[in-house]
Formats: structure tokens, sequence, C-alpha cells
């Protein structure tokens, strides 16, 4: 389902939004003064969109789901800065899974080395002035990767990330955008924005939409939340085929 359909049969998010609130095809997609509906759903949808990112990952976080709209995955190699200890990390990032450093005298590419994270209450002190040198840990400070020790470049020239981000955001303009999730669950986008506006409006809408989206009770499989799991669950299951070859009749197999 694209974001903003803007021709026949006007079937994206936005249109769909208009008939469920029922405020008619063009209010919301004109952006008009002084309501501005436009702006308003764009919040809701991209607050939804990451609502399922993060119900996908709490059942398929092995999987690393990523929305498919980023276009690559979620590694990513950075030249080392002699003597710096700090990097930053983009504001899009919502978890680091991996963080592993290459060994500058290994040219081949089996050269990483996987170092741990420091919690909190293990992270020394005098921690910052410590002499050059190769990390063995790291820690996170805001959007910021910390080494234990200033990264001495002859030793380590490349660091390496792994980890989660946001879903992709909707912007005003998009048309042919659609979610980077699997299709069958982009209504969640709908009834999720829809609620939202209807909580303080209409009543029966809000509860109709909160039906659809959590089901009677909690883990109801009649609910998409509870459909979306379920499929990105099976997704990531180990499947081994059980194949062998049929015995011949009268024996087994020498």
């Amino acid at each position: 389902m694209v974001f903003n359909e803007i021709a026949s049969p006007r079937s994206g998010i936005l249109q769909n939004i208009e008939r469920k609130t029922s405020l008619g095809l063009g209010t919301i997609t004109d952006n008009t003064s002084p309501e501005y509906y436009k702006d308003e759903f764009l919040g809701y949808i991209n607050k939804w969109n990451n609502i399922v990112n993060i119900w996908i990952h709490e059942v398929d976080n092995e999987w690393s789901f990523d929305d498919a709209n980023h276009g690559d995955f979620p590694i990513e190699t950075f030249d080392i800065v002699d003597s710096q200890q700090d990097y930053g990390i983009d504001i899009d990032i919502s978890a680091i899974k991996k963080v592993e450093i290459h060994d500058a005298d290994d040219v081949a590419t089996d050269g990483w080395i996987t170092i741990p994270i420091k919690l909190s209450t293990d992270i020394e002190a005098d921690r910052f002035g410590n002499d050059d040198g190769t990390p063995s840990s790291y820690w996170l400070s805001g959007n910021s990767i910390l080494f234990d020790v200033p990264v001495d470049i002859a030793k380590i020239d490349k660091y390496r990330i792994t980890y989660d981000r946001h879903a992709h955001a909707f912007v005003i303009g998009d048309t042919t955008a659609v979610p980077g999730f699997a299709e069958p669950f982009h209504d969640i986008l709908v009834y999720g924005a829809t609620m939202d506006w209807a909580e303080d409006k209409k009543k029966t809408l809000f509860n109709a939409c909160k039906l659809a989206l959590f089901g009677t009770q909690p883990r109801d499989k009649n609910g998409l939340k509870q459909m979306l799991q379920k499929y990105y669950s099976k997704r990531a299951e180990e499947f081994t085929p059980q194949i062998r070859r049929k015995e011949p009749s009268g024996g087994s197999w020498e």
C-alpha cells in the first residue's frame, strides 16, 4: 500500500484513512488550513511505522528485521581516526548489536575482532586520558561509541558496527513510498493513525480500530498485532527438511 495514491483507485494509506475517518477523499491530502490534516496524519503514520518495527523485533530479533526502504544492510564499516576515542553513530540507529575492530597488520578479511560492551557499573572513573592503543571494550554515550582507549591507527585501522535502526520515515511529499514491512499488514498504519485521531473525537471509531489492531484480549490471534508477530516469528524459524531414500522392497540399504 503506497503512502499517498493520488490517482484511481486512490487506495493509499492516506486515502484509506480518509475513508475510515469519514473525512472524505482529498480532505487529508489537500492539507489545507486551518487543520493541516496531512501534517497531522504524517506524524501518526510514522509513529505506527516505528511501533510495527518494535513489534517485529519482539519476535524476530535474531532475523534482524530491517525496513526494506533503507536500501542497504544495517552493517557499516568506518575508518579509524588516529588517537580518537569517541565515534558518532547515526540518530536512526536504535540498538548496537555488535562492534568489531580490524587489525591493521591483517590485510585479509578475517582480521576482525569482536569487542564487548561495558555496563555503566563497569566503566572506570579514569576512562579518558589513556595512551593510544588497541581497544578491548566500548561503551555507549548518547549518540556515540566510546572505546576504552584512544585508538592507535598503526594497530587498528577500521571498526565495524552491526545495528538495529528505526523504520524509514515517510515525508510529506511521498506518493509511491510503501511501508518496509510485509504488505498484508500495511493496514496497521491505517487503523493506528485513525485510532490516534479518533481518541477524543469518535469513541466508536476509536474502539473499532483498537479491536482491529489488538483483538478482544491480549494475544488475540485475530488482532493485526498478533497476526504480524506470528508471521515474522514463523519466518525466522529454522527448518531442516527430513529427506531420506525409501528402503528397497524386501530389505534395507546396505
